[in-house]
């Protein structure tokens, strides 16, 4: 789903000279979870029960170390979300969570680490809108970090990275498709017993087709680091997947390292690095060559966040190029901002607010919750204890039908039966055309009409009315 949405923003983008939108601001913060239970700490989103509809998962770090929560929240499509029976209340410091699909069937599975019971589980979605109990990965891996998935050994299944802290290792298993897992494969270990790794991410960085993982080393004192480990599985030649460190660290400066991940931050179609550091306020890309030179660019510092958390790069208005959206971990800055993306350059230097509150938002999901073809954000308030998210208005899409001067469109979304209403008497010719600019209907109309769509595929619609710049969008579904 999330690739045909990215894939219809781009032919909409198309029509931009013929129809109007908005500019990117965000609508005012909607609660999903007013009490998630101490320290909401890690959300993401994926389709959890299968009905193509992206929803919400979220997991709690009380530092007390009492019991932590796994919810997850189901969405209807346009953005209203409902909170489905808590999946987890046995686990305790939980560092990473994750959603992939590990069987196959049903929907998104969710992988979660827990640092201090010193386990990776996951819980499978059942096929019935819930989550099957809890399940082992590794029973007896001590203090992993974050946890994510991809198909390391390219045989078609999920497998799973994880870094162990006091094991002073990343690790992956082998997935066999069928939600089973097999023993840890080593990607990285500091024999020496000092590079603590924490952070991780996964993709194809040198542009070979398997997966590489990225590390950050979080140890004290600092300075900590980030380095690159190469997978070998196509250079090999073989089913064998063996790693390969970069001669050179991305990055050997960090303070204390909050998020890293893979991303083309520059917009040239190449992977960078991108990098926050907690305690200088350091928000970092780095154009990296593979066993060469790092380049590092501060996109944000102190000055504007001080504690700076997630760092994500993901196109947030809709020009086809990669922005920067930034949360602060403390209560004084503004709790988001986002800094425009530039085509093969770095973003630009001045951030836009998107929220000032002091929830502390330590990690927020990126994705089209409301299915109005922008992205929009939900975030975790580790503060407030809360889960709210925020809607993109750069497509403004009314829910409860658009009205101008007496003009009104609705229900929107719609299933079966579009409404229109003119206000006025006089004749007017309108035509339906896809995102794509096909014309599917073409007719004049006088004070009402009542419009069958059964038949259009699910998506977005753009009516347009004879000898007038005025457009209006509609979803059906």
């Amino acid at each position: 789903m999330l690739m045909k949405t990215t894939l219809l923003k781009f032919y909409f983008i198309l029509l931009c000279c013929s129809v109007s939108f908005g500019q990117t601001t965000f609508a005012p913060l909607e609660n999903i979870d007013p009490n998630t239970g101490e320290e909401p700490y890690e959300i993401e989103s994926g389709d959890l029960d299968g009905d193509g509809i992206v929803d919400l998962v979220m997991a709690t770090f009380d530092a007390s170390g009492s019991l932590d929560f796994v919810k997850w929240y189901k969405n209807d499509g346009t953005g209203s979300f409902t909170i489905q029976p808590t999946i987890s209340s046995t686990l305790t410091f939980i560092d990473g969570l994750e959603v992939a699909d590990l069987d196959g069937q049903h929907g998104e599975d969710i992988i979660i680490s827990s640092q201090n019971q010193n386990k990776v589980v996951c819980f499978f979605s059942d096929g019935a809108g819930g989550f099957g109990p809890e399940t082992s990965i590794d029973a007896s891996i001590l203090a992993p970090g974050e946890v994510k998935a991809g198909d390391i050994n390219m045989d078609g299944d999920m497998d799973i990275i994880v870094p162990t802290f006091s094991e002073f290792k990343t690790v992956w298993y082998e997935g066999d498709g069928s939600g089973g897992f097999g023993p840890e494969q080593t990607i990285q270990i500091d024999a020496g017993g000092v590079d603590t790794p924490y952070f991780i991410d996964v993709a194809d960085y040198d542009g070979d087709t398997d997966l590489d993982v990225l590390v950050g080393i979080f140890k004290f004192p600092a300075p900590q680091r980030i380095e690159i480990y190469y997978n070998q599985y196509i250079e090999s030649g073989s089913t064998a997947v063996t790693w390969i460190k970069d001669t050179q660290s991305v990055d050997a400066s960090a303070t204390r390292l909050f998020d890293i991940s893979f991303a083309d931050v520059n917009n040239d179609g190449q992977l960078d690095i991108i990098s926050s550091d907690v305690t200088s306020g350091d928000v970092i890309w780095f154009n990296k060559i593979k066993n060469g030179t790092s380049t590092p660019t501060v996109i944000s510092d102190a000055s504007i966040i001080s504690n700076p958390a997630a760092a994500r790069v993901m196109d947030i208005d809709g020009d086809n190029l990669n922005d920067v959206i930034v949360t602060d971990f403390g209560s004084a800055d503004d709790a988001i901002i986002w800094f425009k993306g530039n085509s093969n350059a770095s973003p630009d230097a001045t951030p836009t607010t998107i929220i000032d509150n002091n929830f502390q938002i330590v990690d927020i999901a990126i994705a089209d919750y409301d299915d109005d073809m922008d992205n929009d954000i939900a975030t975790v308030g580790y503060f407030s204890d809360t889960v709210d998210w925020l809607s993109n208005n750069l497509f403004t899409l009314g829910i409860e039908g658009q009205t101008i001067e007496g003009l009104k469109i609705y229900p929107n979304p719609v299933k079966d039966i579009l409404n229109i209403e003119t206000g006025s008497n006089a004749p007017i010719h309108i035509s339906i055309v896809d995102v794509v600019g096909k014309q599917l209907f073409s007719q004049t109309i006088q004070s009402s009409a009542n419009i069958d769509v059964s038949s259009f595929q699910n998506g977005l619609y753009i009516i347009t009315f004879e000898n007038s710049d005025t457009t209006f969008k509609f979803l059906k579904r």
